[in-house]
């Protein structure tokens, strides 16, 4: 007899742990896997949004390594300067979208939409 266990996929990945877990994975590897939390996002959502953030990490992931092989080990100047934002993109731009994007679970989006959008007045 064979059993089929139906586990939904979705619930268990909006955890903290995993969010949390997928916006250090790009800190964590030095930017080196700065495309996966976005890969995760746009197979699972399949939004244009999310391909497109896929498509421009890739891009970062990519000149980041021609910046890397073309680069002398004592960089100065513009060159550093160059290093420096790919490097930051490839690691804080990937870590903060990851952690802004990713699905929270349905509870936090009820709460969150129940509040509304913030507008602010200027007091007369």
């Amino acid at each position: 007899m064979l059993r089929v266990l139906r586990a939904s996929a979705a619930p268990a990945l909006r955890t903290p742990a995993v969010r949390a877990g997928f916006a250090a994975l790009p800190v964590v590897s030095l930017g080196l896997l700065c495309p996966v939390p976005s890969l995760v996002l746009a197979l699972r959502r399949r939004t244009r949004a999310d391909w497109l953030a896929f498509a421009g990490f890739t891009a970062v992931l990519a000149a980041w390594i021609t910046e890397l092989a073309l680069t002398p080990v004592d960089t100065h100047g513009a060159l550093f300067g160059v290093d420096l934002l790919l490097v930051t993109l490839s690691m804080a731009g990937a870590s903060a979208h990851a952690w802004r994007v990713w699905p929270r679970r349905a509870g936090d989006l009820a709460a969150e939409q129940a509040r509304g959008p913030v507008v602010e007045r200027a007091e007369e």
